[in-house]
């Protein structure tokens, strides 16, 4: 009997209570989503059930079962999909816990996740726990200071401008600020800082941003792809898009780098990103992202593999895919997808 999979994304699935839906987030997450969808629909070994959020009437997504969501019934309509499905794929932020809550939420349901524990989830969402398992693992990184907000000048000063103000369990470019001096800081955290009084500085290191998309199956990690990443720097830093896959010097170097990071979080399971900051010295870890992320929108144009059938294997039978290659390079833009 072929499973049932649950494929939900938060923004575009009816996670969001806003009036409007936050029209890039939505976009993003959809984009995501219908590429997903559409590798498990080519796959064709499981019977898929996914949400939409009630306002986007108009989108029709290639699953045997849409449900169109009210947020407001957001979590009792998932909890209760849970229990009619075999695995659950959850595309979500790991801001203010909602990857690890909603995976959290499919496990009591009885659905098996396609994607890492909800504590691998906790862990690799908080950037100072990671940065600090980095640091004990020896790997290269970034300069940080965990401080709240009246400190944040003191520790700023130590590590010198100019520095890189993050949240500790922001998304993407979400909250991340160029600082170039004092006062620059002082109006960032008065004027435009919504994220609590916890927060990261990170010394500034010019370079090639970069991520890794990975496949995790128990102990064993597959490295499918070295992505550019197109980041506007300034404040705020601005997400543009990406390239897959990204020729560099420094290739095995980087993905080397992933996978020794990846290994430190124990749970992790399914498609995984890493970010890495490459120079001309070398390459930095920065962060662990414990779910799909946008580079997949690129890479299942590119790779040998379905991607779908892929992270199946390696979630549920903790098989990884034996020989991945890539037909050649591509790049999407974020405008392209809203």
């Amino acid at each position: 009997m072929a499973p049932k999979i649950l494929i939900h994304e938060y923004f575009s699935g009816g996670g969001c209570l806003d009036a409007a839906l936050p029209t890039g987030l939505a976009a993003e997450g959809l984009a995501m989503l219908q590429a997903v969808l559409a590798d498990f629909q080519a796959w064709g070994a499981a019977k898929i059930t996914t949400t939409l959020d009630h306002r986007l009437s108009e989108v029709s997504p290639p699953a045997q079962r849409v449900i169109h969501l009210d947020p407001k019934d957001h979590d009792s309509v998932l909890e209760e999909l849970a229990g009619q499905c075999t695995a659950a794929l959850i595309i979500a932020p790991e801001t203010d816990g909602i990857l690890a809550r909603l995976s959290g939420l499919m496990e009591s349901g009885g659905a098996r996740l396609l994607g890492s524990s909800p504590a691998s989830v906790a862990i690799a969402g908080d950037k100072w726990n990671c940065h600090r398992l980095f640091n004990k693992a020896g790997l290269p990184t970034p300069d940080t200071r965990f401080v709240d907000v009246k400190g944040a000048l003191g520790a700023a000063e130590k590590i010198g401008f100019p520095l890189v103000i993050k949240p500790v369990d922001g998304v993407g470019c979400e909250g991340v600020n160029l600082i170039l001096d004092a006062p620059s800081l002082q109006m960032v955290l008065e004027k435009n800082w919504p994220y609590g009084n916890r927060l990261l500085l990170q010394s500034y290191i010019e370079g090639d941003h970069a991520s890794a998309s990975l496949l995790v199956a128990g102990h064993d990690i597959s490295c499918l792809s070295l992505n550019r990443q197109f980041i506007e720097i300034g404040s705020p830093f601005s997400y543009r898009g990406g390239e897959v896959f990204f020729p560099c010097d420094k290739r095995e170097e980087a993905l080397d780098l992933a996978k020794r990071a990846a290994s430190l979080v124990p749970g992790l399971k399914g498609y995984v990103g890493v970010d890495i900051l490459i120079t001309k010295e070398g390459c930095h870890i920065i962060e662990i992202n414990p779910r799909l992320t946008t580079a997949y929108i690129g890479l299942r144009r590119v790779v040998n593999i379905n991607l779908a059938e892929a992270i199946w294997d390696a979630a549920i039978r903790d098989v990884l895919p034996q020989k991945v290659s890539l037909s050649g390079r591509i790049t999407f833009r974020k405008e392209d997808l809203i």
